[in-house]
C-alpha cells in the first residue's frame, strides 16, 4: 500500500512519540517510502527511536555534599622552583623516550609505530581545537578578533598545527625541550611558519607575553597544585583587557590530599602525576586579577570516567 500523509504523522505519534517537524517532513517521507513495511523499519530503525528503546545512561557524578579537600596550592619561591623541576626532568626524559606516547598514550602512538600513524596522531588534534572555537562562539566571540593565541603544553604540536590556522599568531609553551625541538621541526615540516615556540623553566613558568587568547587542556593536571596556581597566577596577569582565558584542570578527586612536605619525601617527577585544584582557588584567583567567568563545563571524562572526579574546563574573559 502507498504512503499517505496520515500514516506518517502516525508512525512520528506512535514511534517516536511526538509530531512531525512540519509539512515539508512530511511530504519527504510521502515521496520516498514505498510501502507501509519499509515507513515502519525507518523509523523503527532511526536513531531517535534507538535511543528511545536504549536511552543513554549518564555515568553517575561527584555528589554535590562532598567534603573540601586538604590541598596546599601555594609555595614561596625556592620550593616552587624546586616543584618545578621535578616536574620538568619527567617530561624532558619522555621527551627523549616516546614524545608521541606521552600525548596520547596509545600503542599506535608509541616510538617503533609512530611513522605508521603519525597522520592519525595529528587528526586527533582537531577536535581540540574546534572545542575551544565553539568554547568562543558560546561566549560570542570569533577567531578574528584575537591577535595571537598562547597554547600552554603544546607538546609536538598535535593541537598547535590545528590552531594556527585559525590564528594569526601562535606562541606554543612546553617545559620538554625534546618536545619543542620535535614540535618545530614538524610544523615547519607542515608549512606552518606563524608559531614561536618558548621553553618552559623553574626561573620563569610562562616565557611568552602579548597574546590575548591562552589556552591549555589536559596539561596543567601533570603539576602540582602550587605549579598550577602560579601558571595561572602568571597568565592572569598578564592577559590584556578583551584577552580570554580557556584551560582546564581537574577539581575534584574523592580522597586527594596535597602536602608539599609529604610530596617531596617520596620521589617526585618520577612518573605521569595527575593533580587536582580546588574550584574555589582557580575563582578566588581569577577574581584577584578581576577576570570574569564566562563559561564553565564539567569534562572530567577527559580525566577518568569516574563518579569520584571532577574536571572542568573554565573561560575566564579579561573585560
Amino acid at each position: 500500500m502507498p504512503v499517505s500523509r496520515e500514516d506518517v504523522v502516525m508512525a512520528y505519534r506512535y514511534i517516536l512519540g511526538r509530531e512531525p517537524e512540519g509539512e515539508a517532513t512530511i511530504a519527504g517521507h510521502v515521496r520516498n517510502t514505498p510501502d507501509l513495511m519499509a515507513l515502519r523499519m525507518n523509523f523503527l530503525s532511526c536513531e531517535e527511536a534507538q535511543r528511545l528503546v536504549n536511552p543513554v545512561k549518564l555515568p553517575p557524578s561527584l555528589p554535590l555534599g562532598a567534603p573540601p579537600l586538604d590541598v596546599e596550592v601555594s609555595a614561596d619561591a625556592d620550593t616552587l622552583a624546586r616543584l618545578v623541576g621535578f616536574t620538568g626532568r619527567y617530561w624532558e626524559e619522555i621527551g627523549r623516550t616516546a614524545p608521541h606516547w606521552s600525548v596520547l598514550t596509545d600503542a599506535n602512538f608509541r616510538p617503533e609505530a609512530i611513522a605508521q600513524h603519525e597522520a592519525a596522531f595529528f587528526e586527533t588534534g582537531k577536535g581540540d581545537a574546534e572545542l575551544l572555537l565553539a568554547l568562543l562562539r558560546r561566549i560570542g566571540r570569533q577567531p578574528a578578533e584575537f591577535n595571537c593565541c598562547a597554547e600552554y603544553g603544546c607538546g609536538v604540536g598535535r593541537i598547535t598545527s590545528h590552531l594556527a590556522r585559525h590564528f594569526p599568531r601562535m606562541q606554543a609553551l612546553d617545559i620538554s625541550r625534546p618536545h619543542l625541538d620535535l614540535a618545530a621541526e614538524t610544523l615547519r615540516r607542515f608549512g606552518q611558519g606563524n608559531i614561536t615556540f618558548h621553553q618552559v623553566t623553574p626561573a620563569d613558568l610562562h616565557p611568552a607575553q602579548g597574546f590575548d587568547l591562552w589556552y591549555s587542556r589536559i596539561v596543567l593536571q601533570h603539576n602540582p597544585p602550587p605549579i598550577i596556581m602560579a601558571i595561572l597566577d602568571t597568565v592572569f596577569g598578564l592577559l590584556p583587557p578583551g584577552g580570554v582565558a580557556v584551560f582546564q584542570v581537574p577539581t575534584y578527586r574523592v580522597g586527594y590530599r596535597f602536602r608539599i612536605a609529604d610530596y617531596l619525601s617520596h620521589d617526585p617527577g618520577a612518573s605521569m602525576e595527575v593533580h587536582v585544584v580546588p574550584q574555589k582557588a582557580v575563582l578566588d584567583l581569577a577574581w584577584k586579577h578581576r577576570l570574569r567567568l564566562a563559561d564553565i563545563r564539567e569534562d572530567t571524562a577527559v580525566v577518568e570516567e569516574n563518579p569520584n572526579w571532577l574536571s572542568n574546563t573554565f573561560v575566564f574573559c579579561k573585560d
